[in-house]
C-alpha cells in the first residue's frame, strides 16, 4: 500500500495527564515522523496546546455549548470533518465513535470500566453516554486495545467480534529512567523531610485503585519496617464523590498514621519521575486495569514493584515484580519482604528495567500502523459493494 491518510481524533491532547491524552500524544508523535502515513490531528476545540508538526493539525472550532460539545463532536463534528478532508481512515483513540461513518474506522478501547464497575456510571447522564458508546463501537472496522484482559472484556461485555480486536500494548515514555541526577532526587527528599524508605503509589485516588487496602496493609506492616519508612501518595484528591473517591484521610487518622502517610498533592511530569526514582518500592493494589502504565513507569525508573495479581497487571509486570493477591495481609507481607531485602530489590530492579524496554511507543506505533493498513483493506470490499 502506498502512503495513506489518517484523521486522528485529538479530543484528549489538552489533557496530557489522562491515560487517553498520553496515548494520543505519544501515538501522534511517533506516527507523524513516519513517511508511510500522513496523519491529521483533529481538535474539537481551540484550546492552546504545544504540539509538534503544527502543519498537520486541523482545528475544528465547535460552536456547540460546552455541556454538549464532546458528544456533538463524537457523533457529528468528526464525521463532518472527515467528509471535508476525505482521509482513508479515521482513528478515535478512546472509547467513543460516531454511530455512522462513511470512512473506515478504528477505535481504541483501553478498558470497559464503566460497564463492569457500577461506581463509574452512577449518574443518569453517564449511563446514557455509556449505552451510546456501546452502540457506536459496532461501527468500528477494527478495535484496538492494550491487553489480552481488555480484549476478553471487549468480546464478552461488548459482544464485539474477537477476530476484529487487535491487542497493541502501550509504551513507556523515555523520560522514565533511573536517575542521572541524584542531587535532584535528594532535594526532593529534603524538601519533604524524608529520611527512610519510601513506599510509593502514583496511580490515582478512584475506588478501583484500592488505596484503602494499601493504607491498611502499610499500617499492618509498619512494626516490621525500618525506622522512618513512609507511604507517599501524590496526586489530586477528590472530595465531591466519596463513593468513587474514598477519602483516605478518614482512614489515616484512626490508624495513627498522620506522620507516616504523606499526601504531597498534585505533581507535574518532571516531579513524577523524581518520585519514582526516590521510591524504595512501588506498591499498586489496583483491582482493575486495562493496562497498568503506572507500574511500568516505575520499573522503567528502576523501582521494584509490588502489584495486585488482577486483570491486566500480570501481563505488564510479568516476573519483574511481586504479584500478590489484593488482600491486606498479602500486601503487608510483600511490603515487609521487599523493603527489608536489598538483594531482592536489586533483582527486581534489573528485571524491571529489562521488561520496561519491551514496551516502547515506537513499537506501539508500528503495530498501530499495521492495524490501519488492515482496516483499510478490510473496508475496501464493503466500499466496492456500496459503490
Amino acid at each position: 500500500m502506498s502512503r495513506f491518510t489518517v484523521l486522528l481524533d485529538g479530543t484528549f491532547v489538552t489533557q496530557p495527564r489522562t491515560g487517553s491524552g498520553q496515548y494520543t500524544l505519544a501515538l501522534w508523535r511517533e506516527l507523524s515522523s513516519c513517511q508511510e502515513i500522513a496523519v491529521t490531528l483533529a481538535l474539537p476545540h481551540s484550546d492552546a496546546v504545544a504540539l509538534p508538526f503544527p502543519d498537520r493539525i486541523s482545528v475544528w472550532r465547535s460552536r456547540v455549548p460546552g455541556k454538549f460539545r464532546k458528544i456533538w463532536w463524537e457523533q457529528r463534528g468528526l464525521s463532518v470533518l472527515a467528509g471535508r478532508l476525505r482521509p482513508q481512515l479515521v482513528h478515535v483513540p478512546y472509547f467513543a465513535a460516531p454511530l455512522r461513518s462513511r470512512t473506515p474506522l478504528v477505535v481504541t478501547v483501553h478498558d470497559v470500566i464503566p460497564l463492569v464497575l457500577p461506581e463509574y456510571r452512577a449518574s443518569l447522564a453517564m449511563r446514557f453516554y455509556t449505552a451510546l458508546v456501546c452502540r457506536t463501537i459496532r461501527n468500528a472496522t477494527l478495535v484496538l486495545t492494550d491487553s489480552e484482559w481488555s480484549r476478553r472484556d471487549i468480546v464478552d461485555v461488548l459482544g464485539y467480534p474477537d477476530e476484529r480486536v487487535r491487542v497493541i500494548p502501550l509504551g513507556v515514555d523515555a523520560r522514565f529512567q533511573p536517575t542521572s541526577d541524584p542531587d535532584r532526587v535528594r532535594a526532593l527528599a529534603t524538601r519533604w523531610r524524608i529520611r527512610g524508605p519510601v513506599i510509593l503509589n502514583l496511580g490515582g485516588f478512584d475506588v478501583r485503585k484500592n488505596l484503602p487496602l494499601l493504607v491498611r496493609a502499610f499500617a499492618r506492616a509498619l512494626p516490621d519496617l525500618p525506622e522512618g519508612t513512609i507511604l507517599v501518595i501524590p496526586g489530586k484528591a477528590h472530595s465531591d464523590n466519596p463513593r468513587l473517591y474514598p477519602p483516605l484521610e478518614r482512614l489515616v487518622r484512626p490508624l495513627g498514621l498522620e506522620r507516616r502517610v504523606l499526601f504531597p498533592g498534585p505533581v507535574d511530569e518532571d516531579e513524577k519521575v523524581l518520585w519514582y526514582q526516590l521510591a524504595t518500592v512501588y506498591a499498586y493494589p489496583s483491582l482493575y486495569e486495562g493496562f497498568g502504565l503506572s507500574p511500568l513507569e516505575a520499573m522503567a525508573c528502576g523501582t521494584p514493584v509490588i502489584a495486585a495479581r488482577c486483570t491486566s497487571l500480570p501481563e505488564v509486570v510479568g516476573d519483574a515484580g511481586l504479584l500478590v493477591e489484593p488482600d491486606e495481609a498479602a500486601f503487608a507481607r510483600a511490603l515487609v519482604q521487599l523493603v527489608n531485602d536489598p538483594m531482592l530489590q536489586r533483582t527486581l530492579r534489573v528485571r524491571g528495567l529489562d521488561r520496561a524496554r519491551l514496551f516502547t511507543w515506537q513499537r506501539t506505533a508500528e503495530r498501530t500502523l499495521a492495524a490501519y493498513r488492515e482496516a483499510i483493506d478490510l473496508a475496501q470490499p464493503v466500499a466496492r459493494v456500496m459503490g
